[in-house]
């Protein structure tokens, strides 16, 4: 039997949202007080566009997708799981989440993130059911490829969304937390952890951290918003789509990696700025502020550094070893992943009629 998630962890998934947020989600967790724990590997019929909401205390968690109506939880500990019907669902699915004020303490002192509105986009499908699920320890989530929305919590270990395309908000703690393949629009937020995006297509996005680094890998977006307070930022070999994209670090440095047009604004205020483009780039400025028209320009993105540096080049970092040098000497940028963890010792999927 697992344990119970601490009081502590609730509190952060019970007062995450808005008013209207916190009342429907908090009452769908409350059906789990009256839900038997589940076997560890449960399989649950649903809709074409279910919502999942996860909660998770600590773990390796991958959650995926495949072609069929149901949703499979695979775990190496028991899970309490609830199935809502639409018309439970459907009445209380917010249109904007409140996210709530964090305050960390870290070894530069506290850091706050503030409260923050994120509006949701129109769900695809008409009716909705619902996975609650919480629990425990390493485990794979299953969801049918067309889920229109998935809520995921998780406070350590390593949380992966994978092969998804729809509206997700996902909060870790100390949790890394990694995108791959995964289109749409969501709100990540990770306050001590790293998040990583490789292969992502995203209509809107809205990172954020207070101490874990971001890198984004062969991305492409039409609108990202991506602040961290003391971790770096990459957005490397990327490409950008009409919209606005914004990146900015407090104290961390930022690098940007760009394929295609676009119009690039830059700025350092305690550090500098260092471009590395094409010759098809026009690039004016100072070592602190600069602006870039790549090819025939397009959409705009910012990229600031308050107390670090901006880092600017054409493509993939891997063909400018200058900046690769620049950047070995400055704060740890993050780079390519080495030391990933592995994905979560699940058993195969094994189709079983729901309790």
């Amino acid at each position: 039997m697992m344990g119970a998630v601490g009081p502590r962890y609730n509190g952060v998934v019970y007062g995450k949202f808005g008013r209207g947020a916190t009342v429907t989600l908090f009452a769908l967790f409350c059906c789990l007080a009256i839900a038997a724990p589940a076997r560890a590997d449960e399989q649950v019929d649903v809709g074409p566009n279910p919502v999942l909401n996860l909660n998770v205390n600590r773990g390796q968690v991958k959650i995926t997708t495949w072609d069929r109506p149901q949703v499979l939880i695979t775990s190496e500990n028991a899970v309490d799981v609830k199935h809502l019907a639409p018309g439970v669902v459907d009445p209380e699915i917010p249109k904007q989440m409140q996210m709530q004020s964090h305050r960390i303490v870290t070894e530069h002192g506290p850091v706050v993130l503030p409260a923050e509105s994120f509006v949701l986009p129109d769900l695809p499908g008409t009716q909705h059911d619902a996975v609650i699920a919480r629990g425990n320890g390493n485990m794979t989530v299953t969801i049918p490829r067309g889920t229109a929305l998935v809520i995921a919590h998780q406070r350590a270990g390593h949380l992966t969304l994978e092969n998804y395309h729809g509206v997700f908000i996902t909060h870790v703690r100390s949790a890394g937390l990694s995108l791959n393949g995964v289109g749409g629009t969501g709100f990540v937020e990770s306050l001590r952890g790293r998040v990583v995006a490789t292969n992502s297509n995203f209509d809107r996005l809205r990172a954020r951290t207070a101490t874990g680094e971001m890198l984004f890998e062969g991305c492409t977006s039409h609108q990202i918003q991506a602040t961290s307070s003391y971790g770096s930022i990459v957005y490397d070999n990327g490409n950008f789509q009409p919209g606005l994209a914004r990146f900015e670090s407090e104290h961390g440095n930022v690098a940007l990696g760009v394929r295609g047009n676009a119009q690039i604004g830059a700025h350092s205020g305690a550090g500098h700025v260092v471009s590395s483009f094409d010759d098809d780039a026009h690039v004016r400025g100072d070592p602190t502020t600069e602006q870039a028209t790549l090819g025939s320009g397009g959409p705009v993105v910012t990229a600031t550094s308050k107390n670090g540096s901006v880092y600017l080049y054409s493509g993939s970092m891997s063909d400018h070893p200058h900046v690769r040098q620049e950047l070995s000497g400055s704060t740890a940028l993050p780079m390519r992943l080495q030391n990933a963890p592995p994905p979560p010792p699940a058993r195969a999927p094994v189709s079983r009629p729901p309790p």
